[in-house]
């Protein structure tokens, strides 16, 4: 299952609890879901992992269960995920995290007599889980945020990010605006600056995997990196209690470009200044070493004035530490250039965000991605295979033809054929402006 289509399911899982209440798991479950079972298991404990939070919370109780919400109750009504003994730990001990923080306040003897099995493993979590609740206890301001597993006593401060870690005391969660599979995004108020900002922090199930905790840290490091008007800004990196790091970011006040597409055919006159200003914020990105590798509508945020923001470097390398191609495949399977999937189309560099810029520009014309396909496994053969792309003129015969040439250019296999630079792919957008009067100059 494509991450976009993951974050959906769980983040419209999570608004349909906040505004209609008690929500049915299985109906975020059907098709088109992943197309493996380890993956519709994936969606399905982060399903319940939230729906256990929100029933606790708010005192629904379980269907077909007198009492609050517990694992047996959603082991009657998913079998896939096998008896009780073969469930995940991380749903153990967040069923006595939820039960501890907003119910019946269950204890390790209740937990260990229903889950004989692994006693100790199941003992270790709980002792952590508790650990974790009374660390929150002493920080009611960021109480919403889950704690770690590292201490929150060290002092850290990185270089690169200009100053030590910011304080948890300093934030105060508002509401949720995202989740996905690596963390959720938060909208928070920052009361030592006086503004409202995002949040966003990896899921506690991470925090024990040196490279993913790494990865996030990086993402602050190159954010740090770049001032510019087209790119989201980084206010610092913060510790919650426990050790859980959170990036605090510039609150972006409107739509992805994902959500405006799917409403609609984005007009050749929005679509081109959206792609020059995009081109303007990754030219930033490159001066500076910096390739994104993770373009996608998605990823593309409008803020109040309508300008386009470029965010998520979560997936960004840097060509001046020579980031050495790795096998393990990253980015999103239908936006992705050949070359992340492949090392035989060569290596990682300004062109592969070209490709980006096609694929975005390629799905805001057309409605859809360039590669399409009912299974991942399908798209992905199709993404570094020696097949060009259909032709966005075939899928929408109004469209300029300069302009799906442009695009089909961007998206060329051979990263030789593709333009060289973003800057040349601005340069020949701004042409087509001068071109057509009926696009605007971006500002």
């Amino acid at each position: 299952m494509p991450d976009d289509e993951f974050e959906s399911r769980i983040l419209s899982f999570e608004r349909a609890w906040q505004q209609h209440g008690p929500t049915e798991i299985a109906d975020y479950l059907q098709p088109p879901c992943g197309s493996t079972s380890t993956e519709r298991r994936r969606l399905l404990v982060e399903l319940i992992a939230v729906d256990l939070e929100f029933r606790w919370r708010n005192g629904s109780r379980d269907p077909g269960s007198s009492q609050g919400a517990t694992l047996e109750g959603y082991a009657a009504r998913f079998p896939e995920l096998g008896s009780l003994g073969q469930w995940p730990l991380e749903l153990i001990g967040e069923e006595y995290r939820v039960r501890r923080r907003w119910g019946d306040r269950p204890t390790h003897a209740d937990f260990l007599a229903r889950f004989p099995a692994h006693r100790e493993r199941i003992q270790a979590e709980l002792v952590r889980v508790d650990r974790e609740l009374e660390e929150e206890s002493s920080a009611p301001r960021l109480s919403s945020l889950p704690a770690g597993r590292v201490s929150s006593s060290e002092t850290w401060t990185d270089p690169a990010l200009d100053g030590p870690l910011l304080s948890h005391h300093d934030i105060l969660l508002r509401r949720m605006l995202g989740a996905g599979r690596m963390g959720k995004v938060y909208e928070a108020w920052q009361h030592s600056a006086g503004r409202a900002v995002a949040v966003k922090f990896l899921r506690k199930t991470f925090l024990d995997q040196p490279r993913v905790v790494q990865r996030f840290l990086g993402e602050a490091r190159t954010i740090a990196q770049m001032r510019h008007p087209n790119i989201v800004g980084l206010h610092g990196l913060g510790r919650a209690p426990g050790g859980a790091y959170f990036l605090v970011m510039e609150l972006v006040d409107g739509p992805n470009l994902a959500l405006r597409s799917r409403s609609r055919l984005i007009a050749v006159q929005e679509a081109i200044p959206w792609a020059i200003a995009m081109c303007r914020a990754l030219e930033h990105a490159h001066a500076r070493g910096i390739i994104h590798c993770d373009l996608k509508p998605a990823n593309l945020l409008l803020d109040g004035d309508g300008r386009i923001r470029v965010t998520d470097f979560g997936l960004a390398r840097s060509l001046r530490e020579d980031t050495p191609w790795t096998a393990e495949i990253e980015g999103t399977v239908p936006f992705m250039a050949p070359e992340q999937a492949s090392s035989c189309w060569g290596p990682i560099d300004q062109r592969t965000d070209v490709y980006g810029i096609g694929a975005v520009l390629y799905t805001l014309l057309t409605g859809r991605p360039p590669w399409v396909g009912r299974r991942l496994p399908d798209i992905l053969a199709d993404v570094i295979s020696a097949a060009p792309v259909i032709s966005p003129a075939s899928l929408r015969p109004d469209l300029p033809r300069p302009l799906s040439d442009l695009c089909r250019r961007c998206l060329s296999k051979s990263p030789a054929e593709r333009y060289p630079t973003v800057r040349e792919v601005r340069s020949a957008l701004t042409d087509l402006i001068g071109e057509h009067e009926c696009v605007e100059r971006p500002g």
